[in-house]
């Protein structure tokens, strides 16, 4: 059974949700001179936002933008640093904002004089 809102109607998140994104813009961008459009980050499907926080960006575009279009991407040289400026870009756009990177392993000491 469902609680009702502050103002004795129940919450349709459904309906709220589809009203955020009528608003939202699909982003718009071009890679060697051809154009794309993916849509607005606030209806990336989670399994999407996902691969994004873990940085696989590579299958992330590609569910953004259909395989066809992915590999045609690929095909003219798109590569891990672009694809790196590209979500900065559309997640920016939306005001989702990326995680940092993991900070580089620092390597394991190694004893370098004997104890006494």
């Amino acid at each position: 059974m469902s609680t009702p809102h502050a103002n004795g109607h129940t919450f349709d998140l459904a309906a709220a949700a589809a009203a955020a994104e009528a608003e939202a813009r699909p982003f718009a961008f071009h890679y060697r001179g051809k154009p794309y459009t993916v849509p607005p980050a606030s209806g990336w499907p989670l399994k999407t936002l996902r691969r994004v926080a873990t940085e696989d960006y590579d299958a992330a575009l590609a569910e953004l933008v259909g395989d066809k279009t992915y590999e045609k991407l690929v095909e003219d040289g798109l590569n891990f640093g672009e694809l790196r400026v590209l979500f900065d870009a559309m997640t920016g756009a939306s005001g989702v904002s990326l995680p940092n990177s993991a900070p580089p392993r620092r390597p394991a000491s190694a004893r370098t004089s004997k104890r006494r």
